[in-house]
């Protein structure tokens, strides 16, 4: 090696703590990728961006370093495109994805000896992950999308009664699907209001006369 491989330990070690720090708050909310799977992450790409360096150089500096480095993009991509999960109505995984990706990035950083880019990097990282998560519920308590499911009598006119009522409070709907099923209305509708107004609205259809139930399957943010 052309280095001492002290220096490459070093990189190393940081890098396992990089990847743990972003991990670490990533394993708090309950992600499948969490302190582990940021580690590895890391210190994967820490030791590809080594191995491209060593090589390079082992060539007389003919051979391009970015070359295996390269293939850590690509590789990682198939990786996150496995934690992104789409349902019917919502997509889940994005941020996991998206810290998985910059982890790389950090690892590749640290194993071409940008050490102080990358711990910098780690703590707008983790900062961003832990402050924005504030800020995403206060936006939210004013504005978020809710999935509704609401169960209806099987009688005329019960379907536009109820719609009225997000009329009346110059909601508008998205009606995902309507189906008589049993002798009852089956109905999903997404709207967009405040968790006041989801709240109150959310109540009164479950008290109006024909409505069986309204059951709330998720919110898209």
């Amino acid at each position: 090696m052309t280095e001492p491989i002290t220096t490459y330990i070093i990189r190393l070690v940081i890098a396992i703590l990089v990847g743990g720090i972003v991990g670490l708050e990533r394993e708090f909310k309950g992600k499948p990728a969490g302190i582990r799977t940021n580690i590895l992450m890391c210190v994967g790409s820490c030791l590809f961006m080594i191995i491209s360096i060593e090589v390079a150089r082992m060539a007389g500096g003919v051979a391009d370093p970015a070359r295996i480095a390269a293939q850590v993009v690509t590789g990682v991509g198939f990786l996150c495109a496995g934690t992104i999960m789409r349902s019917r109505f919502t997509v889940s995984g994005l941020t996991t994805a998206a810290t998985i990706w910059v982890l790389s990035a950090l690892g590749l950083a640290l194993g071409a000896g940008y050490i102080i880019l990358a711990v910098a990097g780690a703590a707008i990282i983790t900062l961003t992950l832990i402050a924005v998560r504030f800020l995403e519920a206060g936006i939210h308590h004013f504005h978020s999308n809710h999935i509704v499911q609401l169960i209806l009598d099987n009688r005329e006119g019960i379907v536009p009664m109820v719609l009225g009522e997000f009329s009346k409070r110059k909601i508008s709907t998205e009606v995902h699907d309507v189906k008589l099923a049993a002798g009852t209305w089956h109905i999903i509708i997404e709207y967009n209001a405040s968790k006041n107004t989801h709240l109150i609205l959310l109540n009164e259809l479950s008290g109006l006369d024909g409505v069986t139930s309204a059951t709330e399957l998720g919110h898209v943010f």
